[in-house]
C-alpha cells in the first residue's frame, strides 16, 4: 500500500509511498475501524504529521483521520480511525420516523445540522427504509445503528478535495464462491456462540406496578424466544406526545439493544492476494464452503484488516451476520 498524508483541507502535504516502518489499515462495512502508521522520525515528518490530518492510499478511496501522534525512540506512531469518526462530533437533535428512507433521511438531517467542515453526504437513493424511530444521536450513531439494522454500509472518501459520506449496499453475486479446496482462501478462525443471544425485548416504560407501560419487540422470526428485559424508565412521555408516539420510542429502545445481543457465528480468512480489492471488496456477499465442518455459509464482508511491514502485506477478511445454507 502506498500512503499519502493530507492537511485538514485535504491538500496533500506528504507522499510517503511505501517508505514506512509499518502500516495497519482496517475498514468496516458499517463500523468505524482503526489504523496505525509507523514512520522514521525525519525532520519533515516531525513537522507535518499532526492530529486531525488525513491519510489516504493510492489503491483505495476510504480516508483515515489521525487522532493521536506519539514520537518515541526516533519512531513516529500516528493512529486514528476511518474518517467516519468525524461524524461522532456532529449532533443530531430530533427524530427520524419509522419507515423513512435511510440514506435520504440521514442526509436531510445532516444538511440541517452544523455539519463538519468540508464533509458532505453523497446523493444516493437506495430505497431502503429504516423500520424504527431514532432520536438524538451523533451522526456516527445514526449511521452505525441504522446501517447495522438494515444491512447498509457507509464510507467516507476523498472526492476531489472534499470528504464525502456514501451509503451503499452491494448486490449478491453468486460467483463469489470461496473454499480452501479451491485455493482462494486460508481459514483463520471460526467462532460460534449463543451466549449473548436475545431476540425478544420486553421494554418497561413510564408508570408503576400494573400501570407501568410495557411494549414488546419480537425479533425471533417465530423461533425460540430469548427474552431481554429493558428498563426504559428514563424515557418518559413528552408534552403533547400521543400514546402511540411514546410506544414507538420504547420500541426503538428495545430494537437498538437487541442489535447488541446477537448470536456469534463468524469466521475470518486470508484471501488470495490477487482477489481482495479487485475481484471483490468490503460489503460484498460471499459464499464460503467450510468442507471440514460440513458448513456452507453466505455472509457479507463486514471488515478487513491489512498489515504492511517489510514489503509484505497480510490481509484478513471478516464476515458478519451469517446465513447457513443447506
Amino acid at each position: 500500500m502506498r500512503i499519502s498524508v493530507y492537511d485538514e483541507n485535504l491538500n496533500r502535504i506528504l507522499i510517503i509511498g511505501n517508505h514506512y516502518v509499518s502500516c495497519f489499515w482496517s475498514e468496516g462495512y458499517n463500523t468505524v475501524e482503526n489504523f496505525t502508521l509507523e514512520l522514521i522520525a525525519t525532520d519533515e515528518y516531525k513537522k507535518k504529521i499532526r492530529t486531525d490530518c488525513f491519510v489516504g492510499r493510492d489503491d483505495r478511496k476510504t480516508m483515515m483521520v489521525i487522532k493521536t501522534v506519539n514520537i518515541t525512540n526516533g519512531i513516529i506512531t500516528a493512529s486514528g480511525k476511518q474518517a467516519g469518526r468525524l461524524l461522532d462530533d456532529v449532533s443530531f437533535i430530533g427524530t427520524i420516523k419509522s419507515g423513512s428512507m435511510l440514506d435520504l433521511a440521514v442526509k436531510e438531517a445532516y444538511n440541517k445540522s452544523e455539519k463538519y467542515p468540508n464533509l458532505e453526504f453523497a446523493d444516493t437513493n437506495l430505497q431502503i427504509p429504516y423500520n424504527h424511530q431514532i432520536s438524538h444521536k451523533s451522526f456516527l450513531g445514526l449511521c452505525t445503528t441504522m446501517g447495522q439494522s438494515e444491512d447498509v454500509g457507509f464510507k467516507v472518501i476523498n472526492d476531489d478535495g472534499r470528504l464525502l459520506v456514501k451509503f451503499y449496499q452491494p448486490e449478491y453475486n453468486p460467483n463469489f464462491v470461496f473454499a480452501e479446496k479451491y485455493g482462494n482462501l486460508i481459514l483463520n478462525s471460526i467462532s460460534m456462540s449463543t451466549e449473548n443471544l436475545k431476540n425478544y425485548a420486553i421494554v418497561l416504560g413510564a408508570g408503576e406496578g400494573e400501570n407501568r407501560k410495557v411494549v414488546r419487540v419480537d425479533a425471533s422470526n417465530g423461533g425460540q424466544r430469548f427474552d431481554l428485559i429493558v428498563d426504559a424508565r428514563d424515557l418518559q412521555p413528552e408534552e403533547g406526545e400521543t400514546e402511540a408516539e411514546y410506544e414507538k420510542r420504547l420500541v426503538s429502545r428495545g430494537a437498538e439493544l437487541l442489535l447488541e445481543k446477537t448470536e456469534t457465528f463468524a469466521c475470518s480468512f486470508e484471501p488470495n492476494e490477487n482477489d481482495f480489492g479487485v475481484r471483490y471488496d468490503l460489503g460484498d456477499v460471499l459464499n464460503v464452503y467450510l468442507t471440514d465442518y460440513n458448513i456452507k455459509l453466505q455472509a457479507r464482508i463486514s471488515k478487513f484488516t491489512q498489515k504492511a511491514q517489510k514489503n509484505k502485506t497480510q490481509t484478513t477478511v471478516f464476515v458478519g451476520k451469517i446465513t447457513i445454507k443447506r
